[in-house]
């Protein structure tokens, strides 16, 4: 019997780096997964392409490399304090093995983009869509694209992702992409792929978006549309296959809603939202979870900039109300402390709220006000600090705390580097987070920051958000390895810039606070029994050498104990009494 070839719509690939950066890369990627369950049930055939797995990092390189490469951080990171000299050599030990991993590891990249263009080729797949990221995983999605274009010249290549929320139209410059979608893409997809299938040519298609959905090439959708509108109407669970669990960490990023209730922040790309929070109807986020942990999936990490406390009040009493068993982190925002607040993060962590993420940004009020634009003070940050951890006690239940800063920053008047140092020291001595997350200043279109560079003190060299894009960027890297960028701050060159962020990080670390640990970290690493200080920093210290020698011996390890907490904890929610 002939069966008729199955037609694939549309491929989704995810764009990945050739090194693990992050000890989150291998999550469940459910934005792709949404993507293709929405269209799946609009009756499109979607194929997904994620190489982001907890082993993707190894592929393609020699295991005894690995095996090398980590015996020689790991004496680097022993003598880093105590002998510099024989840490410069391990270094120079490792470089020739470092820069074999790389070359293998950029072949073996190399060689899938043959694969996909080809797969795209065998198929006729019409439209391919790329997720793309930022530095090398940017650069890849490029390559890529050109490798699609070359063999499959009328295929319409679509980008989207974080790196066209941050950059807007600035990734269409190359021409590589045919399209950008900057806000959720299902939607526009559906409309996209049902114009595709009624048109003759690439070139026709290409004019219809044009005449009908925007006279440029970047589709802005939901909070990022002219008239700042989001779609929460028959909104769609994704649903994993058993291939999207493979080799992932089992929690799941879940909408809760979309912006933030300030939407202000000088620095903030995320001021590209022309709304502020919207929250999604509780009954849905409660049938999400649901979904979800029927998959063995019980940690949760909300995706909005910030979940208003009035949205997670109701979020918890449904947890409640429905004796749900899982654990969630949720970014919050300083404010005035009330009786009322405090009552309702502690609603919060009898629910299950295990970690939160704050952006405090500095120490500092003077720079808060005038650079930041963050609508809060010194006192709030504390205070909201303090808040949570009474509530914490007060429940016995654990919720940790991620505070982000910005260092060194934009000053003015008398304020100096050092003024916002130590403004920013006294600070933690007052909280004591269980985490510190710090990063140096960065400029991005469309924020305020990019916009009146030169009031805050920035110079920024023609060409440099392109240079940014494909910029690889690693806290963990060497100041003196970094690339160059045309960039300063008030005279200080970039190098001077990384140079005092990182005084800053040892500082942190020097009062015992790991730095850097993400607020789904704190979550899960709580969860399996590894949540206290000393455990945060030895996770932090063997998270490090996997990323530095490339490999995943360790985090792989810390996952299945994750996982095989998730699934139990997972399957309380379906036991039948």
């Amino acid at each position: 019997m002939i069966t008729m070839k199955k037609v694939i719509d549309l491929l989704l690939v995810n764009s990945f780096a050739p090194r693990q950066r992050i000890a989150s890369d291998a999550a469940l990627e459910n934005g792709l997964a949404l993507i293709r369950t929405f269209l799946q049930s609009k009756g499109f055939t979607v194929t997904v392409i994620d190489e982001q797995r907890l082993s993707g990092a190894e592929q393609g390189v020699p295991k005894w490399c690995f095996h090398f490469l980590r015996l020689l951080v790991i004496l680097q990171m022993k003598y880093y304090t105590s002998l510099k000299h024989l840490t410069l050599l391990f270094l120079l030990l490792a470089w020739p093995f470092q820069s074999l991993a790389i070359y293998r590891r950029k072949k073996y990249m190399d060689k899938l983009g043959d694969e996909i263009a080809q797969y795209v080729y065998t198929n006729s797949i019409p439209m391919v869509g790329i997720k793309i990221w930022y530095g090398d995983a940017y650069a890849w999605s490029i390559q890529l694209a050109k490798k699609i274009k070359r063999q499959n010249p009328d295929t319409i290549i679509v980008a989207g992702g974080p790196q066209v929320k941050v950059y807007g139209a600035k990734v269409l410059d190359e021409e590589i992409f045919d399209l950008a979608i900057m806000g959720p893409g299902e939607y526009i997809l559906e409309k996209l792929l049902n114009m595709l299938s009624s048109t003759a040519t690439k070139l026709a298609f290409l004019d219809k978006v044009h005449n009908q959905i925007t006279r440029d090439r970047l589709i802005s959708t939901g909070s990022y549309s002219q008239h700042g509108s989001y779609m929460f109407d028959n909104f769609i669970i994704p649903k994993y296959n058993e291939e999207d669990l493979k080799d992932k960490i089992l929690f799941h990023t879940l909408v809760d809603g979309v912006g933030c209730s300030w939407n202000k922040c000088n620095f903030c790309s995320h001021s590209r939202q022309n709304v502020t929070h919207i929250p999604r109807p509780v009954e849905e986020i409660y049938a999400e979870i649901q979904t979800m942990t029927k998959q063995g999936i019980a940690f949760f990490r909300f995706s909005s900039s910030e979940t208003p406390l009035s949205h997670g009040k109701a979020i918890a009493h449904t947890l409640m109300a429905n004796n749900a068993h899982i654990h969630y982190s949720m970014f919050v925002r300083a404010g005035k402390v009330t009786e009322e607040i405090f009552d309702i993060y502690c609603l919060l962590i009898k629910s299950g709220l295990r970690a939160v993420f704050m952006g405090g940004e500095t120490g500092h009020d003077v720079i808060n006000e005038k650079v930041m634009n963050k609508g809060v003070t010194r006192k709030d940050i504390i205070e909201t600090i303090q808040c949570i951890k009474l509530a914490a006690a007060k429940v016995a239940q654990p919720c940790k705390i991620g505070l982000s800063l910005i260092y060194p920053t934009p000053i003015v008047g008398p304020i100096t580097f050092q003024d916002v140092f130590q403004a920013n020291i006294t600070m933690i001595e007052q909280t004591l987070p269980d985490t510190v997350i710090i990063n140096p200043p960065g400029v991005f279109p469309g924020t305020i920051w990019s916009e009146q560079a030169e009031h805050f003190g920035f110079k920024i060299a023609e060409g440099f958000n392109t240079q940014l894009m494909s910029y690889e960027y690693s806290i963990f890297k060497p100041v003196n390895f970094w690339t160059k960028l045309n960039f300063s701050l008030h005279g200080y060159d970039m190098e001077s810039l990384l140079h005092e962020s990182g005084k800053f990080r040892q500082a942190v670390e020097g009062m015992g606070i790991p730095t850097n640990v993400s607020d789904e970290y704190l979550m899960m690493l709580t969860a399996i029994g590894h949540g206290s200080k000393t455990d945060l920093l030895i996770f932090k210290k063997h998270s490090l050498i996997d990323i530095m020698s490339g490999s995943s011996h360790y985090i792989k390890q810390i996952v299945e104990k994750i996982n095989t907490y998730s699934r139990k904890m997972a399957a309380q929610n379906h036991t039948v009494n």
